[in-house]
C-alpha cells in the first residue's frame, strides 16, 4: 500500500499541475503554487502558536490535555504536508489546518494514538502474557526503619 500512495503521488501531483494550467494558464498556476505555499506557511505559523499555547496550558494542569495532544499530532502532519512539494499536498496540509477537518479528524487521531500505546504496552509485558508483580517497599537511606518482618537482601 506504501509502495502504491509513493508512485501515485507524483502522478497526482503532475496530473494536478497540468489540469490547473490547462485551466487558468502556466504563470496563474505558478502564482497560485506560491500563494499556496505562503498562506501555508503563515496559517502554520498562527496555527502552531496557539497549539503550543494551548499544551503549555495543559502541562501546567490547567487546560485540557486530549485536544492540544491531538492538535499538535494534526500540526505535525500538515507540516509535513506543507513540505512536501507539490500543489496538492500544499492544499492537503492547509485543510488540514482549518478548525472543522481537525474537530472531525481528533477522534480519529486519538483512536490511532490509544492503539499504538496498547500495542506498546503489550511489548513490554513480554507479547501480552501475564507479568509478576511482587509488593515492596523502598527504604531510603537513613529514613525510618523498615517494617517488622523486612529482611535485606544483601
Amino acid at each position: 500500500m506504501k509502495l502504491l500512495i509513493f508512485a501515485a503521488y507524483p502522478l497526482v501531483e503532475i496530473g494536478a499541475f497540468i489540469g490547473l494550467v490547462y485551466g487558468i494558464g502556466f504563470w496563474w498556476t505558478l502564482l497560485a503554487t506560491f500563494a499556496a505555499v505562503v498562506v501555508g506557511f503563515v496559517m502554520l505559523r498562527r496555527r502552531g502558536a496557539r497549539v503550543f499555547a494551548e499544551l503549555r496550558t495543559a502541562a501546567e494542569g490547567t487546560g485540557d490535555t486530549a485536544r492540544p495532544l491531538a492538535d499538535s499530532a494534526l500540526l505535525a502532519g500538515s507540516t509535513l504536508l506543507l513540505f512536501i512539494p507539490g500543489l496538492v499536498t500544499t492544499l492537503l496540509g492547509i485543510l488540514l489546518m482549518l478548525s472543522p477537518v481537525r474537530a472531525a479528524a481528533r477522534p480519529l487521531v486519538a483512536a490511532m494514538g490509544t492503539r499504538r500505546v496498547v500495542a506498546r504496552m503489550n511489548t513490554f509485558s513480554r507479547a501480552g502474557r501475564p507479568v509478576t508483580v511482587v509488593d515492596g517497599e523502598v527504604v531510603e537511606p537513613g529514613g525510618p526503619a523498615p517494617a517488622p518482618g523486612w529482611r535485606s537482601i544483601n
